[in-house]
C-alpha cells in the first residue's frame, strides 16, 4: 500500500517514520484513520487523497534494509484533488517527498527528517 499524504500531514508522517508500529499504534497516536482498501486487506489512510494498492511481488535484501517490488492493483484518488481533465492537480493534492534526510514539496523544503523528535541543535 502506498498512501500519498498532503503537506498538512507532514508531522504525522514524520512521527510514523520515527516510531515502531510494534510499540505504538501509529493511527491512534496521530489521529489518522484506517479505511478499507478496494481490493486488498491492508487498510488505506483515509486522510490521504491518493492511495495506491500494491501486491508485493518480490523482496530484495539490501543489507541495511529490504527493497519491496510491487504490482499496482488499484488506485483511489479523491475527486477534490483532480483537475478538469481528471488528472491529479498537485497544487490541490500538495504531496511531498522524502529525499535523503529532508522533506520536499514541489521544490520547497518542508522540514528535515526526524524534526518532530529531535531538537535543531542535535541535527
Amino acid at each position: 500500500m502506498v498512501n500519498v499524504p498532503p503537506e498538512r500531514l507532514l508531522e504525522n508522517v514524520d512521527y510514523c517514520g520515527m516510531v515502531s508500529g510494534r510499540e505504538v499504534d501509529k493511527c491512534e497516536a496521530t489521529g489518522l484513520t484506517r479505511a478499507p482498501a478496494s481490493l486488498l486487506k491492508t487498510p488505506i489512510i483515509a486522510e490521504c487523497p491518493i492511495n495506491i494498492e500494491c501486491r508485493v511481488t518480490q523482496i530484495i535484501p539490501l543489507g541495511t534494509h529490504d527493497l519491496f517490488i510491487g504490482e499496482v492493483v488499484a488506485v483511489q484518488i479523491d475527486e477534490e484533488v483532480l483537475n478538469e481533465r481528471g488528472r491529479i492537480d498537485y497544487e490541490k493534492a500538495r504531496p511531498f517527498a522524502f529525499a535523503g534526510d529532508e522533506y520536499w514539496s514541489l521544490g520547497s523544503l518542508l522540514e528535515k527528517y526526524g524534526f518532530t523528535v529531535v531538537d535543531d541543535e542535535e541535527m
